[in-house]
């Protein structure tokens, strides 16, 4: 049987809320999701590429929409992880687009992180437009919801 996890992370890989922001999110995804199995958040030291398991499907450039090519995306990320995802920034091979590898339109969304709450197998959907500001609001950041099956 596949778990699927909505993981939630700051749209800023680098934006980790202050310790009561944490718990009042924390909070609140066990109000959002009371069937989950698990809830969790997690912390780290430095940006980790936040994936979206089974469910990734492609990559394209945010300017012109053209697909990346794999070889370029798994090589541009090996850098990046070499570095510990610390520099992001790539530039796109099919039209020279300056942006990043959090920026880059993944088909399922997926994202960079040092803040994750994570929900496996919620028995629910994506939060609503009002408790995603509601979640938003208690990160004290913009968020951005990632499904990974497993």
């Amino acid at each position: 049987m596949s778990t699927n996890t909505l993981r939630i992370i700051p749209t800023d890989p680098t934006w980790v809320p202050a310790s009561e922001r944490q718990e009042a999110a924390f909070a609140m995804l066990e109000r959002l999701f009371p069937d989950a199995e698990t809830i969790q958040a997690t912390i780290t030291n430095h940006p980790e590429f936040i994936d979206q398991g089974g469910n990734f499907e492609l990559v394209r450039c945010p300017r012109c929409g053209t697909e990346c090519p794999m070889d370029w995306w798994q090589a541009t990320m090996g850098v990046a992880y070499q570095r510990h995802f610390r520099d992001l920034n790539v530039t796109t091979p099919c039209c020279a687009a300056a942006t990043t590898l959090n920026d880059l339109d993944y088909e399922m969304p997926t994202g960079f992180a040092r803040f994750v709450l994570e929900a496996d197998n919620p028995y629910r959907g994506t939060p609503t437009e009002a408790e995603t500001a509601q979640l938003a609001d208690a990160v004290g950041h913009p968020i951005r919801f990632i499904w990974r099956r497993l």
